[in-house]
């Protein structure tokens, strides 16, 4: 099987997932200017990805924000290198989170220029001024009784297509730290997904596993599980909360 198009019509996540979903074997090419990135892929497996000098993860970190270029698909070519080991959504995930970093990184590094030749001009010290508050407003507290169903389901979370928490249900600091990290890496994935809603997707960790649906292009909903539960019944509770979810008719879901 072969195809081609250009990644303006297309986006990098949603196309590198597009293998995984028809189990095909291959190995995907992306253009930009004189940038050419090549994924391979076993019966939907992403096992190995280069762009010039860097191999592995590293690479989908580089391509995640392209816009512009082309790609192509064929089925013919292959590779004995293996620079990937986890599964494509984990992987996506990663490199998301990994892009993020280092945008932020970037970001402060060329305040702190700009701070540095202020202060050169005015010839004096810069007294910095403290951060301002927040103005944007604190999640709703979704209602235990979406959840009175479900004896798997831990807590549970409503993220807009901006990657923000914007409804959560209530769960210990504790609890919470630990799940931090992995819901993170959601919220960036979700903030990079293209603009249509998010389909049923399974996120497996060693303490918890997350499943998320989207309930339109602009909100999507996440529970929180114990790493145990089978993806078969984890897919189930999912779908009891979604209805439950949308026949409470909270204010929140009018908002997306």
């Amino acid at each position: 099987m072969a195809f081609n198009g250009s990644l303006s019509e297309f986006g990098v996540v949603a196309l590198l997932q597009l293998p995984g979903t028809n189990h095909l074997s291959g190995r995907l090419i992306l253009k930009q200017a004189e940038s050419t990135a090549e994924f391979y892929y076993k019966k939907g497996k992403l096992f190995h990805a280069t762009l010039g000098e860097i191999s592995g993860k590293e690479a989908l970190v580089e391509v995640i924000d392209w816009i512009e270029g082309d790609f192509a698909f064929d089925s013919s070519s292959s590779t004995d290198e293996t620079t990937i080991h986890q599964d494509i959504q984990n992987t996506l995930m990663w490199a998301l989170k990994e892009r993020d970093e280092k945008k932020k990184l970037k970001d402060e590094e060329e305040q702190a220029a700009r701070e540095l030749v202020a202060q050169e001009m005015a010839e004096e010290p810069v007294t910095q001024e403290p951060a301002e508050a927040s103005s944007l407003p604190e999640p709703v507290v979704l209602p235990l009784s979406l959840m009175q169903n479900s004896s798997s389901i831990l807590t549970a979370y409503l993220i807009n297509s901006k990657g923000r928490i914007v409804a959560r249900a209530e769960a210990n600091d504790d609890f919470t730290e630990k799940v931090s990290p992995l819901l993170t890496a959601v919220q960036s994935f979700i903030r990079a997904y293209p603009e249509r809603a998010v389909g049923k997707t399974f996120i497996e960790d060693s303490e918890f596993t997350l499943a998320l649906s989207g309930l339109s292009s602009s909100l999507t909903a996440v529970i929180v599980v114990s790493a145990g539960v089978r993806l078969g019944v984890l897919s189930i509770e999912l779908g009891k909360f979604v209805r439950a979810l949308l026949a409470s008719e909270l204010e929140i879901l009018n908002e997306r």
